[in-house]
């Protein structure tokens, strides 16, 4: 990932700024995820198993891409003990 390779040449506000900005990312990519997976399961529940049942299942990979980028942007801010 190139993103994280950048991350050792940002300063410190840049850093903060990215570390902000992806925390907020993905608070929001897990809100949508949750009422994603309420709103299949109750088209599930009260139509019947269909395609839609298997949407939430296509959004994991990005999940785990968003966990982990979060992560190293977190990890570069604790080595520069700035949280």
């Amino acid at each position: 990932m190139k993103k994280s390779d950048n991350l050792s040449k940002l300063s410190n506000d840049a850093l903060l700024k990215t570390l902000k900005s992806a925390k907020a990312q993905f608070i929001g990519f897990m809100i949508f995820f949750v009422l994603l997976v309420i709103g299949c399961n109750y088209f599930t529940f009260t139509i019947g198993p269909g395609y839609y049942t298997l949407v939430p299942i296509a959004f994991i990979p990005i999940i785990i891409a968003n966990i982990f980028s979060y992560g190293k942007i977190r990890q570069e801010a604790k080595i520069r003990r700035l949280l």
